[in-house]
């Protein structure tokens, strides 16, 4: 069974380099469920987008940190700074009320996971599995999950073109443009007629205008529904 656990950067990184062989936790409900011989999955806060797979060899078990570091350790001073450091995140309370554990674990190599969960273009799963030491999982989505991770999609590269302005970024605004008119059935003639239509109607933004503000007699909800839109804020 692999469970699932979220650490900060340091104790992460040095799981990950091989200096930190224990993980000391509340023994509540989550961490009661871990066995010798599963698995934990752990997660780089604050994005979590770096994983760390790790194999659980034993388990300690006591009611305070204290009595527990005195069964692993022998230095007294380490006993007290390692105790110290342990009630800067949790109380007291929390350790009365749960208890503790230890859970050894060793690194699985070649086991570092980063989470995308994002649409990627065609290519992307067989450049990865290409190169060595890489390989990725995948699936293909269903028209509905595709048109939602499509409009995610074009968030990112509008995003990113934003940041950079550049031709080949709006190629990929573009590229999602394309894929979500393909998924609707859309050609370009019927878009270029719709925007005709408006740019005649309204006009369209050749002349570089900012409008600042309205001025109105009477309260115009309509209007203030669409200014309060999260993505005009």
């Amino acid at each position: 069974m692999i469970h699932k656990m979220k650490l900060n950067e340091r104790p992460f990184e040095k799981i990950k380099n091989g200096t930190k062989t224990i993980e000391f936790r509340l023994y509540d409900e989550k961490r009661k469920k871990v066995n010798i011989g599963d698995k934990i999955e752990f997660s780089k806060l604050p994005d979590l987008q770096e994983k760390i797979l790790v194999d659980v060899l034993d388990i300690y078990r006591d009611k305070t940190f204290k009595n527990l570091f005195k069964k692993i350790y022998t230095d007294e001073d380490e006993i007290e700074r390692k105790t110290k450091s342990m009630y800067q995140i949790y109380s007291k309370k929390q350790e009365k009320e749960y208890g503790v554990v230890g859970i050894k674990i060793d690194l699985l190599s070649n086991s570092f996971r980063y989470t995308y969960n994002k649409l990627v273009r065609d290519k992307i799963p067989e450049d990865i599995d290409s190169e060595q030491g890489r390989k990725c999982k995948y699936r293909i989505l269903d028209d509905k999950e595709y048109l939602k991770e499509l409009n995610r999609k074009i968030l990112e590269e509008a995003n990113e073109f934003i940041e950079e302005n550049s031709i080949e970024e709006l190629g990929d605004l573009m590229e999602v443009i394309n894929a979500i008119m393909k998924l609707k059935g859309y050609n370009m003639k019927e878009v270029e007629k719709v925007m005709k239509t408006k740019e005649e109607r309204k006009g369209a933004f050749n002349n570089k205008i900012f409008l600042e503000y309205v001025d109105e007699e009477k309260r115009n909800l309509k209007e203030e529904k669409e200014l309060n839109k999260d993505f005009r804020k």
